[in-house]
This record gives structure tokens, C-alpha cells and sequence, in this order.
């Protein structure tokens, strides 16, 4: 059942303040409303945008050789959200989107890493009251959201330890470099008890080309060391266990919904060992 009516779904500035960290040194940091931020601990400097601000540190670059290939694979990505919204963004009437939600069970604080641009995604039509939303994404636009929007990256995620009550990534996670300090990050944030959501969209086998491409899609090319145009890697369900036997997390529940002879959608939950 949909509670999003009556959420005070946007937390105001001192409410951010109240677990918002330095992404570079996890210190804590005050968020200046109308100037750039800096951290007292590390002078990392971040930029006041028009609704948000830019919190993605300056060393990013230096923690992997992929960050190239990952920029023009995101830049592929916001091509699909622009000619294809409907289809590539969790918006309108999408009943897997809504799937996931009501399978998140959304309560207390939520951080969704990697929410995308829009300004309310349709999985959080699933929420109960109270439920109150927090997103990251790179690729946030400058308008307004109905929710605090953060541009910022898995990998440095800008919140104070065991902040959240839970974690989702809505088909996200494969848009990462690396899934493994991503989920890292995710454990830190998420409270003790809380839990962390995760959706693949696992590709079987390769589907056969129904139809013709459009004209965006065909002009898209495959960044070098790039899985396809937009993943460096697609994530399956065994990737994930992989992943969780080198940290602290252990599924507590999945869900296998089969989308075609060739897809399925994979939700998982996962919670500290």
C-alpha cells in the first residue's frame, strides 16, 4: 500500500547536518546552505549547488584505473534516461519498481545509492509511514526533488556510521566499479539490525535483437574495458555471494522473479553476519 501522502519526505538542512560526514576522511562536516562546504579535517572543499551539493571527493581518481571507462559508461547512461525515461528510470507506473519497493519494506530513514535524476522514484510509492528518503547519485539534475538528493558516490558515501535504517540499490549496484567497497560503504551507514536491499537485473543469456534500435542507441559506442554500454560488468546472483564471503553481510532473504526467457530480476536482503 502506497504512504507517501502525508511522509515529510525531505529533510531540511540541520536534519542532513545531523549525519552527514566528510566522504574523504568520515569526519564530521557542516553543509553551508548558501556557500561551498569545506571539512575542517581534511580541507576537502565541496560545492554548493542550485539544490544540493557536490560531495564526491577530489582523490576519487586515484582509487582506480577505471574511473575513465566508468564516466563515459555513465555518460551512455544519461542518454538512456533522455530519449528513454520511461524504460531506464524508475518512474511512472512501473510495477517492478513497485515490486522492489513493497519487497524493501521501507520504514525510518532510507538511503538509496545511486536513486538516479529523477525527483521521486517510483519504488517509493511502497513506503509505509513514516518513511523519510535520502539519495546519492553522480547524475543528480539541478531541479528540485521531493526528497534530499546528494551528488555523490558509492564508494564515498558523505553519512556518518549507523545512520540509516535501511540501504536499497534499485539495479545500481553493476553501475559501480567495484561492488565490493560500495557494499562496504553501505555497511557502515546502515544501523545495527538495519538491513541492505539490493536489485540485479540478471541477463541469462543473450536475448536476440526484437526490434530495431533507435538512432540514440545505435550512436552509443562501448567504452574500452567495458562489459557492455552501459556496465563494466553485470553483476549475477552468484557475483553477490562471491562478494559477501569477504565481508560482513550474509542474505537473510532473495526473491527470483522471472521477467523473460532471458531476464529475471533478483531482490536480495542482506544484514551483518
Amino acid at each position: 500500500m502506497s504512504g507517501i501522502v502525508n511522509i515529510p519526505t525531505r529533510l531540511s538542512i540541520s536534519e542532513l547536518n545531523q549525519i552527514v560526514a566528510c566522504p574523504n576522511c568520515k569526519q564530521s562536516m557542516v553543509l553551508d546552505d548558501e556557500k561551498d562546504s569545506f571539512c575542517d579535517f581534511c580541507k576537502e572543499q565541496y560545492i554548493r549547488l542550485r539544490h544540493s551539493w557536490h560531495l564526491i571527493p577530489s582523490r576519487f581518481r586515484a582509487t582506480s584505473n577505471l574511473w575513465e571507462t566508468w564516466e563515459e559508461l555513465q555518460n551512455n547512461g544519461l542518454a538512456s534516461y533522455t530519449h528513454d525515461p520511461s524504460h531506464n528510470l524508475g518512474v511512472g507506473d512501473r510495477s517492478d519498481y513497485l515490486e522492489f519497493g513493497n519487497f524493501c519494506d521501507f520504514s525510518g530513514l532510507v538511503l538509496d545509492v545511486g536513486c538516479g535524476p529523477q525527483p521521486w522514484p517510483t519504488h517509493f510509492n511502497a513506503a509505509r509511514r513514516p518513511t523519510r528518503f535520502v539519495g546519492v547519485d553522480p547524475l543528480i539534475e539541478e531541479g528540485s526533488t521531493k526528497y534530499a538528493q546528494l551528488c555523490a558516490l558509492g564508494e564515498f558515501l558523505p553519512f556518518r556510521n549507523n545512520v540509516f535504517d535501511k540501504v536499497v540499490f534499485a539495479t545500481s549496484l553493476d553501475h559501480c566499479i567495484d561492488p565490493l567497497p560500495v557494499l562496504r560503504e553501505a555497511e557502515r551507514v546502515c544501523q545495527h539490525g538495519g538491513d541492505i536491499n539490493i536489485w540485479i537485473g540478471e541477463k541469462l543469456v543473450a536475448s536476440p535483437q526484437l526490434e530495431p534500435s533507435p538512432n540514440w542507441y545505435r550512436e552509443l559506442k562501448k567504452p574500452e574495458r567495458a562489459g557492455d554500454l552501459f556496465h563494466i560488468k553485470r553483476l549475477t546472483g552468484l557475483d553477490i555471494r562471491s562478494i559477501l564471503e569477504m565481508i560482513k553481510l550474509s542474505i537473510v532473504e532473495e526473491k527470483s522473479i522471472q521477467v523473460s526467457d532471458y531476464r529475471r530480476n533478483l531482490f536480495l536482503r542482506l544484514k551483518r553476519c
